[in-house]
């Protein structure tokens, strides 16, 4: 495999510039190609041209496409760098009528949701003639409904490059690099990393459905991980307690492992008129029914974010995440979080995802019964059946939300009913 390191773009000697954070891979075509993420919508697509250079962050682009074809595609640098604004720039520099390509080091729903909030604001602040986000990947749906955004979905043209004024790396923001104890509102450092004020076009507050008779209520119970999904009983409970107040549709995900048990264990119970939503072909899909919701009720994942930019109302339950962190500055939706407290650990204890112990056990300090310095990583590689273990042995603040949801109910009950009068 041939490895250059490619000179960038511009020197660092003037101290404003820095080489890139985010890992990217370089690559060359032998014949054109076109591609698009997975569960992206079609206008995610791109096609590239033989004989050109291309850089990408995507990895699963990487293996599952360039190197299972070494016919087509050839490696020329695993560690490629690119010249971006230094982090100390960020604030100081003028962006007017400059074209500005932001690298986005991650494909998180909620992250970029957060990113597209700041360049809204980047956009109407700094009035750039263009914006572009470089490797949106399964997240270029976000980008591209915002409809004023360029969107690099997997990959760039090194000769791209020259069209923009400049390169950021978000990769460079201290937080993105912090949260695997504790979450950070990511719209908000953004904001302070560039001093800016946040956008006028995503305001905080909830759409007004006091006219709203009979609400189109959407449930998203399931997370990235089991420590903050909504268990089935306490979301049979609540559909039993919405199903009169208006039509509900219960949004699942089949390609999830999660998402195949959550099926199997709850739709025996469900009442015949709720609809489910087994997947959704692309996230702009997901987007679309969170924004055309009257209510929804999400638990700490992507459409707790969605929500933020068509001002949906609604319920977010919280578990191991703070939701006044996640949430920052919007208010649309209410916040609840696991009243949990044992000898380990309390809701929210900050986790972002399970943890393993020197031996290879998978959970968090609850289930595990150790204390977080003794869980200082998270699982090395993906163990089979440990995603249905803490399916079946919820972590102790989801069982305890399992086996009192009471209280739960009655909160979203109360809320809907404030809002509709």
């Amino acid at each position: 495999m041939a490895k250059k390191r490619p000179v960038a773009n511009k020197t660092a000697a003037d101290g404003r510039r820095q080489p890139s954070r985010t890992g990217l891979l370089e690559f060359s075509a032998r014949q054109g190609f076109r591609y698009r993420p997975n569960n992206a919508s079609p206008q995610a697509e791109q096609t590239g041209a033989g004989g050109g250079r291309y850089l990408t962050s995507a990895q699963n682009f990487a293996n599952q496409v360039l190197l299972s074809s070494p016919e087509q595609f050839r490696i020329r640098d695993t560690e490629a760098e690119i010249s971006c604004l230094a982090r100390a720039q960020w604030a100081e520099t003028r962006y007017g009528k400059r074209k500005v390509l932001f690298l986005l080091p991650g494909q998180a729903l909620g992250n970029n949701v957060c990113t597209l909030l700041f360049l809204q604001a980047f956009l109407e602040q700094h009035k750039p003639r263009e914006v572009g986000v470089f490797c949106a990947q399964s997240a270029s749906d976000i980008y591209l409904q915002a409809g004023n955004l360029t969107v690099h979905a997997l990959w760039l043209a090194r000769k791209d490059l020259r069209r923009w004024d400049m390169v950021i790396d978000l990769g460079h923001l201290e937080s993105r690099r912090n949260i695997e104890y504790w979450p950070v509102d990511m719209e908000a450092d953004l904001l302070a990393a560039f001093n800016m004020a946040p956008s006028e076009r995503y305001g905080a507050a909830a759409k007004d459905i006091s006219d709203t008779s009979v609400p189109r209520i959407g449930i998203f119970p399931l997370a990235s991980s089991p420590l903050r999904t909504v268990p089935p009983a306490a979301t049979l409970a609540i559909i039993n307690a919405l199903r009169q107040r208006g039509p509900i549709k219960l949004c699942l995900n089949r390609h999830q492992r999660q998402g195949q048990l959550y099926s199997r264990a709850i739709a025996k119970d469900l009442p015949p008129s709720v609809e489910i939503v087994e997947a959704f072909a692309s996230i702009g899909g997901l987007l679309d029914t969170v924004a055309a919701c009257d209510y929804v009720i999400v638990a700490d994942s992507g459409p707790a974010h969605m929500a933020k930019l068509s001002a949906t109302p609604g319920v977010a339950i919280y578990s191991s995440a703070p939701g006044d962190v996640l949430q920052g500055r919007f208010t649309n939706l209410a916040r609840w979080t696991v009243p949990y407290e044992g000898d380990h650990c309390a809701a929210p204890c900050g986790l972002a995802g399970v943890r393993q112990t020197v031996d290879g056990r998978i959970g968090c300090m609850g289930s595990l019964q150790l204390p977080v310095e003794d869980l200082p990583d998270a699982p090395r590689q993906q163990q089979a059946g440990a995603v249905d273990q803490l399916f079946s042995k919820p972590v102790p603040c989801i069982r305890h939300l399992a086996d009192n949801h009471d209280p739960l109910v009655d909160f979203i009950m109360n809320d809907l009913t404030g809002r509709q009068s």
